[in-house]
């Protein structure tokens, strides 16, 4: 016989699903939904500025790699061309001139000067050729803390050096010329350096 709560198991002392130890089936609050979300937003935020900040990083390395390969480059093409040079005409710091006679790979039909200097203002390497325009060779051509990015110091034909500004009776004596480059890229400056002995050069009276 039923007792007078109605049917087997549906008495007063049936169990609910929290009593009987089950999960709370209640979802997520609103608070908790925020909470989430704001911590969610923190976590992609510092992973975008992580990937942010390896992108310049790699960007600016790149772009330092091929400042030093163009200032490689523009050495290379002032130590070839001086190589085949007879004489100094004109000496500085920061500027020569050499006479190239002829026959040679860079002029086969007639003798001419060539000039390599240093643009202060554009922080460049130039070549000029006889009385024409400066050319530029290089950019972003600069040492450590705005310096001069280009000097050439000289050698006379017993290897004595001449220093960076050498007299004009000093100028039939030059025999090699030593090029420095640098190029900096916030607080890391490369340098690169080369020789160039004159080939043609004949020594002075």
């Amino acid at each position: 016989m039923r007792g007078a709560g109605g049917g087997a198991g549906e008495g007063p002392g049936r169990l609910t699903p929290r009593a009987a130890g089950c999960p709370d089936a209640r979802g997520v609050t609103l608070l908790e939904f925020v909470v989430m979300l704001a911590l969610l937003g923190v976590v992609i935020g510092g992973i975008y500025q992580f990937v942010i900040w390896g992108a310049k990083s790699a960007g600016a390395t790149n772009d330092f790699m091929q400042t030093q390969a163009q200032i490689r480059s523009a050495l290379d093409n002032i130590a070839d061309e001086t190589r085949w040079g007879q004489s100094v005409t004109a000496a500085g710091p920061t500027t020569v001139t050499i006479s190239i006679p002829q026959n040679t790979p860079f002029s086969s039909l007639s003798p001419y000067s060539v000039t390599f200097a240093y643009d202060t203002v554009n922080h460049t390497v130039t070549r000029q050729q006889n009385v024409g325009a400066a050319v530029p060779l290089a950019y972003l051509v600069v040492g450590r803390g705005g310096s001069t990015g280009l000097t050439f110091s000289y050698f006379d034909s017993g290897n004595t050096p001449l220093g960076s500004s050498p007299t004009l009776a000093q100028l039939p004596t030059i025999a090699r010329v030593r090029i420095t480059v640098a190029t900096t890229s916030g607080a890391v400056t490369r340098n690169l350096a080369g020789d160039a002995a004159l080939r043609a050069y004949v020594p002075g009276p």
